[in-house]
């Protein structure tokens, strides 16, 4: 499994953000802030910026960006700071240590925008034309109040990875919607295969995954949107089907035999690398893992999961990069920010299947083979209009609270189907009254 930076903020991390003002101050090294026209970049000071490995491989693109800054600006030094977690980088920000550049969700960034913690950069994609080819999609989920306040790190979203060499020998045919789905798993199964691996003992936030794919299956984009966003409620009675669909499928034994709470994602990946299962639910910050089993891997758009439904693709913006409203160096690391957009990081990204959300060729990247395929398919499903939304870039915060932590309430029959969405229902109501709803209207 891909160790990504948390998705959503916590209740505590918000409290402990709205209950004191943004009154930090970042320390720095140098001289005090320059003018717009490179001022600045003649002294010499020290931006405080998140830890390259956060994110281990996937994010050897920060890496690449901070090194092509330093060749330029030898005077500038890049102190690279490590943030275990969204905790530690809310009482960084309250007690005034957090970096000048951060890494930072949709949803936590708005709620810090509008507790003075971020700086808006309007004047900066004036300046450097940032959103001349990004999507306007992943540029609003960073628009808040009409001001833009950061920057989309990449797009990401829910596929099939599956055992491409196993599907041939059998015959197989990759399922597009449940009933397909339905007439396949039992004759995996019947070959004493998993017909999925997965585990969350680790993660429990990995089964949102599950919830975001199949209501995104049954309701299509526009009807998940009016779920996240608008007057869809979660007890609708095609949700309810449809959760019940996945906690009888669990029950039946085609989600790693009935174990999946019980061990981790990186177990059941090796359960999938070798050969005892026969598809993963995955997603785009899989493509360019290094696994190397005896058979060949490929991707596919997870099925529907209503009875004739079309594959919907959930795509989300990853998380994106914002400027600290306390640093003393906001123009130095607007010019930091610009190295994101170069031919050398924009590759990089795409390597690891993490693509900028931009208008760019694969075909001129020198790409593993599936990764191109995918990216490809990808773009193909936007572009047709089956790319859907991913909870967790777009859900109301607390119903994403819940997918993340109590999924296997409902497929260990702790509640009813029925008990569950109602609960979720009731918390997306309380974040309509409170204004916490993610705007839906410009995607």
């Amino acid at each position: 499994m891909n160790h990504r930076f948390p998705k959503l903020l916590t209740v505590l991390a918000l409290a402990s953000v709205f209950a004191l003002s943004a009154c930090s101050s970042s320390s720095k090294d140098g001289k005090a802030n320059g003018d717009a026209n490179g001022q600045e970049a003649e002294e010499s000071f020290t931006l405080k910026v998140p830890d390259a490995e956060i994110w281990g491989e996937e994010s050897s693109a920060l890496q690449t960006m901070y090194d092509a800054y330093e060749d330029k600006h030898p005077n500038i030094k890049l102190e690279q700071v490590t943030m275990k977690d969204d905790q530690t980088l809310a009482a960084a920000l309250v007690s005034g240590e957090a970096t000048d550049l951060m890494l930072m969700d949709p949803s936590a960034a708005k709620e810090r925008y509008k507790s003075n913690y971020l700086a808006p950069l309007d004047a900066y994609y004036s300046k450097y034309g940032w959103d001349a080819t990004m999507y306007k999609w992943a540029k609003n989920a960073y628009v808040e109040d009409d001001k833009a306040i950061g920057i989309p790190w990449n797009y990401e979203g829910l596929i099939l990875m599956y055992n491409e060499s196993m599907f041939k020998d059998n015959g197989w045919t990759i399922p597009t919607d449940y009933d397909e789905l339905m007439a396949l798993v039992p004759k995996i199964k019947a070959k004493g295969i998993m017909p999925f691996a997965w585990g969350s003992s680790d993660n429990p936030g990995v089964d949102d995954w599950w919830v975001t794919s199949i209501v995104n299956g049954v309701l299509g984009p526009d009807g998940t949107k009016q779920l996240f966003s608008g007057d869809t409620k979660w007890t609708d009675p095609s949700i309810v089907e449809a959760i019940q669909r996945y906690s009888d499928f669990w029950n039946a034994g085609y989600v790693t035999d009935k174990k999946s709470y019980a061990i981790s994602q990186d177990d059941s990946m090796q359960l999938f690398l070798t050969g005892k299962a026969a598809m993963r639910l995955d997603g785009t910050w899989s493509l360019a893992a290094d696994n190397e089993p005896d058979f060949d891997i490929d991707f596919a758009q997870f099925p529907s999961w209503k009875n004739d439904g079309t594959p919907v693709i959930p795509l989300g913006v990853g998380g994106g990069l914002v400027i600290n409203a306390q640093s003393e160096h906001k123009d130095a690391v607007a010019e930091l920010l610009n190295e994101f957009f170069s031919p050398e990081v924009v590759k990089t990204m795409a390597q690891h299947g993490i693509p900028e959300p931009i208008e760019t060729d694969y075909g001129a990247m020198d790409l593993k083979p599936n990764v191109s395929k995918a990216l490809d398919m990808i773009n193909d499903a936007a572009k047709e209009g089956k790319s859907g939304y991913v909870a967790w870039s777009y859900g109301p915060p607390r119903v994403v609270q819940v997918l993340e932590s109590d999924f296997p309430s409902v497929y260990l029959k702790k509640t009813t189907v029925e008990a569950w969405l109602a609960d979720l229902q009731q918390k997306k109501e309380q974040d309509v009254a409170e204004n916490r709803i993610f705007d839906l209207a410009n995607y």
